[in-house]
């Protein structure tokens, strides 16, 4: 007799029992069941290729026949950070992770299915093939890094051109853009690549100012969207006389063009915002000041 196993697509790792046919889920016979939870040890077990199969030292995953675009992010198995400073690509696999795939006790002994991980480099503009990584997990696992020099890709396309697809065997990849220095490793905001903008503060008339969004990357603010962001306008001859200021969160703005600000209505007649400067709170937003009222 079988029955049904559910499992996850890309671990292996059983999600239900005798359940009925449906995705990501095998036959399996029904002794191999019962032997697995009389041991009731079904976490060190997994499903792959119709299988089930107790866990070893090999990495069993499934490889995707479809390409698929790396998406832009922090967090993944299989993160590639971008350094175009110095036209290099460095590799990071979250090996905690690959332990959770086999017997954590023979991790010294690991072998792949699917030994060698490719991303393909494309830009946007052209479906031409620039450049192919190629890191062997043997040798990664073994020297715990692996770095490609990409300044021929990059004597060919823009780094925000930059396109990483791959056929996947891990369900989470990523790639980020950052800068290096001799001290610290900085993240390149995205939206500052071709503008040096995120918000614009634009006076609409005598009343009302506008916040117009200037940000297209929302993944660099992902962890801010509710932070209290304060814009402040000072005499321009003395910073610390406080004109006028107003507050909002990321998260109003973010999905709208801009939202509306009403100044206090003790401030219309008195404030004169051209001679002002233009401060905000948070060092990681970059702001100007607009006079579009065809009143004055």
């Amino acid at each position: 007799m079988q029955i049904y196993l559910q499992h996850n697509k890309w671990t292996g790792a059983i999600e239900g029992i005798n359940v009925s046919a449906g995705e990501n889920c095998s036959l399996i016979e029904n002794d191999r069941v019962t032997k697995m939870l009389q041991g009731n040890n079904m976490q060190d077990y997994i499903v792959f290729n119709g299988e089930l199969l107790k866990k070893d030292n090999v990495l069993r995953v499934p490889l995707e026949k479809k390409f698929t675009n790396i998406e832009y992010g922090k967090n993944a198995t299989v993160k590639l950070n971008v350094y175009p400073d110095d036209a290099l690509i460095k590799v990071k696999i979250n090996q905690y992770f690959l332990q959770e795939l086999i017997d954590p006790f023979q991790f010294d002994n690991i072998q792949f299915v699917h030994p060698v991980l490719k991303v393909f480099l494309h830009s946007k503009k052209s479906p031409e093939l620039l450049g192919t990584l190629e890191i062997d997990l043997n040798d990664y696992i073994k020297y715990g890094e692996y770095k490609q020099d990409i300044s021929t890709v990059l004597s060919k396309v823009n780094i925000e051109d930059l396109v990483f697809k791959t056929q996947r065997c891990f369900e989470k990849y990523a790639y980020e853009i950052l800068e290096s220095d001799r001290i610290k490793i900085k993240k390149i905001d995205r939206n500052l690549i071709d503008k040096d903008i995120h918000l614009e503060i634009v006076k609409f008339s005598d009343w009302d100012l506008l916040v117009r969004n200037h940000i297209h990357y929302w993944q660099e603010f992902d962890s801010v969207l509710n932070d209290k962001i304060t814009i402040f306008f000072t005499d321009r001859k003395n910073r610390n006389k406080l004109e006028t200021s107003f507050s909002f969160k990321l998260a109003d703005i973010k999905g709208n063009n801009f939202i509306k600000i009403k100044l206090p209505w003790q401030h219309i007649d008195n404030i004169f915002l051209e001679d002002k400067e233009i401060h905000v709170n948070k060092k990681y937003l970059k702001v100007k000041y607009t006079n579009e009222n065809t009143s004055n």
